[in-house]
C-alpha cells in the first residue's frame, strides 16, 4: 500500500471524524488543517466570516506545522467542509504550501447536499503535477465507499 497522509479541515468536528475514520482504515497518520483565524463554531457565521476569503481570494494564515517529510508521502487524503459550492480556502492555503508532482490526491467532503466536483477542478488547478481523483462525499464513515475510492 502506498504511504499515504490523511489532512482535513473541519469546523463542527464531522470532517474530522470522517477523516479519523478513513486514516484508521488506510493506517495513515493525521494531520488537521488549523488557521491562525479562528472560524465562529456556527455553520451559517462561518460561512458569512469566510465569505470575504471566497471574494477577494484571500489565503488564511495556517498555523498547522508543516510536514517534514512530505515528500515521503505517495497518497494523500484530504477532507474538507463544502464552503460556497468548494472547499474552504483554509484547505489552498495548505495545499499551496507542498509540492504535490507526482502524488495521488484523492478529496473528500462533508456536506448535507453539495458535491466535490468544484472542489476537486480546484484542487486540480492548485495541484497541477498530481493526479487528482474524483473527490467523494461522505455523510457518515463507509468502509466499502471508502475502498471503492482509493482503489479507482
Amino acid at each position: 500500500m502506498p504511504k499515504t497522509l490523511t489532512a482535513y479541515f473541519t469546523l463542527s468536528g464531522h470532517t474530522k471524524s470522517i477523516a479519523q475514520f478513513i486514516a484508521s482504515q488506510t493506517n495513515s497518520p493525521l494531520c488537521e488543517i488549523i488557521t491562525e483565524k479562528k472560524y465562529p463554531r456556527n455553520y451559517l457565521m462561518a460561512i458569512l466570516a469566510s465569505r470575504k476569503e471566497f471574494k477577494h481570494d484571500e489565503r488564511p494564515a495556517i498555523i498547522t506545522p508543516k510536514i517534514e517529510d512530505f515528500s515521503s508521502y505517495e497518497r494523500i487524503i484530504i477532507g474538507f467542509p463544502i464552503w460556497f459550492f468548494t472547499c474552504p480556502m483554509a484547505v489552498v492555503s495548505w495545499l499551496e504550501q507542498y509540492d504535490f508532482t507526482g502524488k495521488e490526491i484523492f478529496p473528500f467532503c462533508t456536506s448535507g447536499g453539495s458535491n466535490c466536483v468544484k472542489a476537486t477542478a480546484k484542487i486540480r488547478q492548485i495541484c497541477p503535477g498530481a493526479n487528482v481523483h474524483d473527490g467523494i462525499r461522505f455523510t457518515k464513515p463507509d468502509s466499502e465507499a471508502i475502498s471503492r475510492w482509493l482503489n479507482s
